[in-house]
């Protein structure tokens, strides 16, 4: 476990193994922490056996053990954690170690085969993590007491998203630390393990100057808000030290903070922090100097705007009003769109550079697949380790232009499979935005405009629910509507040049509003702009539509949603609607008839009767060419599983390909397996179904609410021959699917 002493000395890394702690991490991986397109190394859906890891952990947090017990590092085999856990956890233990042992045969082949990757992330670390050399400055940024530290880590190859590193406790102590060394490489590696030791140490030895101390005397305050703050800060000042130290022993070293997104997430809190914070990192200040500035910048306003999301729908509300204001000859308005456009397009360039980088990341179950080159290789690179870290090299190796065009070409192609269709068209709008084809204002439109699989572009770190409204109010010309979205400058501009209009003509000839705020019809304030992130309360670009003076008082703030909705849309449109279906699926050792639930799930039945009719098309996984004719024919039953499931859909047999395309799920909560012979679509994730189906044999309620049924065999003779299948020795395939509609 973590260990110190009272005299002053260096840190250190003590470099652990276990085989039962790989084992653990791998489970809860491939179950609960394994992005859908990202490597799979047990079949899907599991089986119950398996599946029940899940219910132990419920059974673990409902005991009060939140964190991972240091228990798992230390036993040797599955069922040593009954013991080891204890009395209280016993039952959830028991779960767990069974699920541990059932899958151990498919999972330590896959743990071992990174041995090599392991060695080097040790090699690694010792290179990057000088420690005796970081100690004093980690320390003095910390403001740690003095006192030797040992921090037990384990190199991990399979852990869980999110972050891939954690923490193992022993009662209220930290025992060890874990990291992803597959999915963290390099400099990466040495951030993300010296950030966990950073909070190490502000845990084990806290002192009088320590951060989260320092920050709570300077910016007091008990409501969620400012709570909230001082923990965001606490996180984005630890990662600016890390990537600093980082960086001095790798140049081309990407900061986490940006990687992982809390740049993205609280843009004005990190623009903050790094206009004081990176001057006492640089030397150019003391650090309570640095801190002191930091805290008097923050406490002037309310620190819910510190922490709340950027609203896509107030920057699109200004640029489209800003625009129009340019049209009808505004001239200030002219000047501040031809400043502020280009810094926006700018950040909302590198933001979706950013996503880009993360979606390349879902061909990595793909990436052995053989593509042709340079595709290929292209695949292979921005796949190995962290897809936004790699692609990010990849760009600076290739040339922004050219690793853009590799992108559109693995989207468009291998990458259709894997959600690219949707993103072929973004990253081909960048890479017109970069080689100049694109002016910024019509790069912006688009970024506002171009949707993913989900919805908006800037979903992921922008409140994005009013961005469709604004959209459809610029497309109607409902400039009352657009000011109401905008920023409070941007909107007291409209309503002055409102006002000017209104003065020389009939307003009810207009439409315009009879009346305007009385100090519209005198001010017309000046408008600048500011990146994202820097503009205060009220200013073009800040990304809120709320006026100033609403969080003078946060009991009057207007509510702002933190967690941004998605605006869900089909991978691929029904190509017909039917009302009833059925099929028969003619084995190798005889037919079996399906009742397809045609109202139930009209897209999942219109796509799989139009696989097994040849009408929609498909690309054959075997030749990588467009396919022709059932694309089931000829395919195996490749899973059998006595008494759980058969599955098939795919045509190489192995499990991991599909017919070149997802769909849109299906499902939900009422999607149960309370009765056998149900039949539903694979998934690896929410909307990755394809082509691959199974039948269960038996009630399986550990799958409900996570795959779409669409069918049922009520036929007792066909029922007694998917029994006879899951049974049959030799290859059982799907000779063909003959298809019945009304």
């Amino acid at each position: 476990m973590v260990t110190t002493a009272a005299t002053p000395a260096t840190l250190r890394l003590a470099h652990r193994r276990s085989a039962m702690l790989d084992l653990f991490l791998a489970l809860q991986r491939e179950l609960m922490g394994r992005f859908p397109h990202e490597l799979a190394f047990l079949p899907c859906p599991a089986a119950p056996e398996v599946a029940q890891f899940m219910d132990g952990l419920k059974a673990w947090k409902q005991h009060g053990l939140n964190d991972l017990p240091s228990v798992l590092a230390h036993a040797e085999r599955p069922h040593d954690l009954i013991d080891l856990a204890g009395e209280e956890l016993r039952e959830g233990s028991k779960l767990i170690a069974q699920a541990m042992a059932a899958s151990e045969g498919a999972l330590r082949p896959a743990i071992e085969g990174f041995a090599d990757l392991r060695e080097s992330a040790v090699r690694d670390l010792g290179r990057l993590l000088e420690l005796e050399e970081l100690d004093a400055s980690l320390r003095a940024a910390l403001g740690i007491r003095p006192g030797a530290l040992v921090l037990p880590l384990h190199l991990v190859p399979l852990a869980p998203h999110f972050p891939g590193v954690g923490v193992l406790m022993s009662g209220r102590r930290m025992g060890a630390g874990y990291a992803d060394c597959r999915r963290f490489l390099g400099s990466t590696l040495a951030d993300a393990v010296l950030t966990l030791l950073a909070w190490t140490l502000l845990r084990a030895l806290p002192g009088p100057d320590s951060l989260p101390t320092e920050l709570a005397r300077r910016l007091p305050g008990k409501g969620r808000h400012q709570q909230r703050l001082r923990v965001v800060l606490t996180k984005i000042l630890i990662e600016m030290t890390v990537a600093s130290l980082i960086r001095a022993r790798d140049p081309e070293h990407r900061s986490s903070s940006d990687v992982l997104g809390t740049a993205w997430r609280y843009p004005r809190l990190f623009a903050v922090a790094q206009r004081h914070w990176q001057r006492y990192l640089a030397g150019a200040g003391e650090r309570a100097e640095c801190l002191d500035g930091l805290a008097t910048e923050l406490a002037a306003t309310n620190a819910r705007w510190w922490v709340e999301d950027v609203d896509a729908a107030s920057l699109a509300a200004d640029f489209y009003l800003l625009e129009w204001l340019r049209a009808e000859g505004d001239a200030q308005a002219a000047r501040s769109f031809a400043s502020w456009t280009p810094r926006l397009a700018d950040y909302l360039a590198r933001q979706i550079d950013l996503t880009i980088g993360g979606e390349l990341g879902h061909f990595e179950r793909g990436r052995h697949h053989g593509f042709p080159e340079p595709v290929g290789s292209f695949i292979q690179e921005v796949t190995t380790g962290d897809s936004r870290v790699a692609w990010w090299r990849a760009r600076r190796r290739l040339g922004e232009s050219r690793a853009l065009a590799l992108a559109v070409e693995a989207f468009n192609g291998p990458g259709v499979e894997y959600g690219g269709e949707a993103w072929g068209p973004v990253a081909a709008t960048l890479r017109r935005y970069v080689d100049f084809e694109l002016p910024p204002a019509v790069f912006v439109d688009q970024c506002f405009t171009l949707e993913h699989n989900n919805g908006s572009l800037f979903d992921k770190y922008f409140a994005t629910d009013d961005l469709r409204a604004v959209l459809d109010n610029q497309a109607a010309g409902d400039l009352a509507a657009l000011a109401a979205r905008a920023s409070e400058e941007v909107r007291r501009r409209w309503q002055a040049h409102t006002a000017e209009v209104l003065g020389r003509h009939d307003p009810a000839w207009l439409g315009l509003p009879s009346s305007v705020p009385a100090e519209a019809a005198n001010t017309r304030p000046p408008v600048t702009g500011h990146p994202v992130g820097d503009a205060p309360i009220g200013a073009l670009g800040c990304g809120n539509a709320a006026d100033a003076a609403m969080y003078d008082d946060e009991r009057h703030a207007r509510p702002v949603a933190i967690g941004p909705s998605r605006r869900r849309r089909p991978h691929r449109p029904p190509h017909r609607r039917i009302t009833g279906a059925r099929v028969v699926l003619h084995l190798t050792t005889g037919p079996v008839r399906v009742e397809l639930w045609a109202r139930r799930a009209p897209h999942t039945v219109d796509t799989f009767i139009g696989l097994a009719e040849g009408t929609i098309a498909w690309t054959d996984p075997l030749t990588r060419q467009p396919g022709s004719g059932g694309f089931y024919d000829g395919t195996p039953l490749f899973r059998r599983v006595p008494g759980f499931v058969v599955q098939g859909g795919d045509r190489t047999g192995t499990g991991e390909r599909g017919a070149g395309f997802r769909i849109l799920d299906e499902f939900g909560p009422d999607a149960v397996f309370d009765r056998p012979y149900l039949m539903a679509m694979v998934n690896t994730g929410p909307n990755s179904a394809g082509s691959q189906f199974f039948l269960t044999l038996a009630v399986a309620r550990h799958l409900d609410g996570r795959y779409c049924q669409f069918g049922e065999v009520t036929d007792p003779a066909s029922q007694r021959l998917l029994d006879e299948a899951a049974t049959e020795p030799g290859t059982v395939s799907i000779v063909r699917v003959e298809v019945t509609t009304w």
